[in-house]
């Protein structure tokens, strides 16, 4: 018979190796960023970003669940499954942990579909849709309209996100509620956090905590 939900075993393993896809891809983006391959880099890093925020959310479902009343059970497991499959979901969970320090203009990007859409275009030469149809007097989009501004923004961002959880667990010795995640951070694999040289974004600051408390 096959099992219901899944095991404490099994929700670790997804967490640590989305985790460890994560930083891959990110890596692969920081090569074909210095080939100029600009589209390519910003559709991995918005890849990467989803692959870190599937990691932590089930990193939070795992270690609440643990240590309140257990595993979820089978509907609400699968109701949560499900949603690691949503790319706007997971973008928007990324935001979720330190929303208030995010640009208001990168929450509205994400909910919107923006981000998601701006990775499309990335990735495909096509047409627009207006509606249910495809907008022919629409011009073609092609990847190239992707640049290199708009790629080493969000890069930039990404690595941010990853030094300051580095910071955080040299000085509290714990973050992730999986210690094996901790141990990523700490490993060889969390090599491209710092090989990313770029640092401003214009993405993250305190400086939006009020404008977006106030929103």
């Amino acid at each position: 018979m096959a099992q219901a939900t899944l095991s404490a075993r099994k929700y670790k393993r997804l967490a640590v190796e989305a985790f460890r896809n994560s930083l891959r891809l990110f890596k692969d983006a920081q090569t074909l960023f210095a080939t100029a391959s600009w589209p390519t880099a910003f559709q991995l890093t918005v890849l990467a970003i989803e692959e870190f925020a599937k990691a932590r959310w089930v990193d939070h479902v795992y270690y609440s669940s643990i240590t309140n009343s257990g595993l979820p059970d089978e509907q609400l497991e699968q109701e949560f499954l499900r949603h690691l499959y949503f790319h706007q979901t997971k973008q928007e969970w990324y935001l979720q942990v330190e929303y208030v320090d995010f640009s208001p203009k990168l929450h509205r990007a994400v909910k919107g579909g923006l981000l998601d859409r701006r990775k499309q275009d990335a990735t495909y030469v096509g047409l627009p849709k207006k509606g249910k149809r495809v907008n022919v007097s629409a011009r073609v989009s092609i990847p190239d309209q992707i640049k290199k501004t708009e790629a080493k923004q969000l890069m930039s961002l990404f690595a941010k996100e990853l030094r300051e959880i580095y910071k955080l667990l040299e000085r509290n010795e714990t973050y992730f509620g999986i210690k094996e995640m901790d141990e990523v951070v700490m490993s060889h694999e969390f090599a491209p956090a710092f090989t990313w040289t770029h640092k401003r974004s214009g993405l993250k600051s305190p400086s939006f905590r009020k404008a977006n408390r106030a929103s």
